[in-house]
């Protein structure tokens, strides 16, 4: 029975661990003429095309390992800025915000005696997506 503890509390010990050293990810494509890195927190997020811009690329942030649902989203939303910042914009036209399907999991945890139970889900993050700009 000690055992049985010892391997649960290791792995909510990893878990836990995973969850601290979590970041959300990000991808970008360029389209446009590439400018000078600006700072991600200069960024703006247009629901709606502004008056006058240009078009630098095509931008994708995900996050799951946040504890909440909020947390995933906000670090998808850091993320995608940095990556638009990286290539000069300094707007971001969203385009796509929501929960994706990011795989499934099972494992097994044996208690050494023939039996054990077994554990699985799926796991989700939030995606956030849109076009990097350059607002005149």
């Amino acid at each position: 029975m000690k055992s049985i503890r010892t391997v649960i509390s290791l792995l909510v010990l990893t878990i836990f661990a995973f969850n601290l050293s979590g970041c959300a990810t990000g991808t970008t494509l360029v389209t446009g003429v590439k400018r000078d890195a600006t700072n991600f927190e200069q960024v703006k997020i247009y629901h709606n095309p502004p008056a006058n811009y240009e078009v630098i690329a095509a931008v994708k942030a995900s996050s799951e390992v946040g504890f909440t649902e909020q947390q995933n989203l906000d670090m998808a939303v850091e993320e995608i800025k940095k990556q638009a910042a990286k290539v000069g914009a300094n707007g971001i036209i969203l385009e796509k915000m929501g929960k994706e399907s990011s795989g499934s999991y099972g494992n097994f945890f044996s208690n050494g005696y023939g039996g054990g139970f077994f554990v699985s889900g799926e796991d989700y993050s939030q995606v956030v997506s849109g076009t990097a700009i350059y607002v005149k």
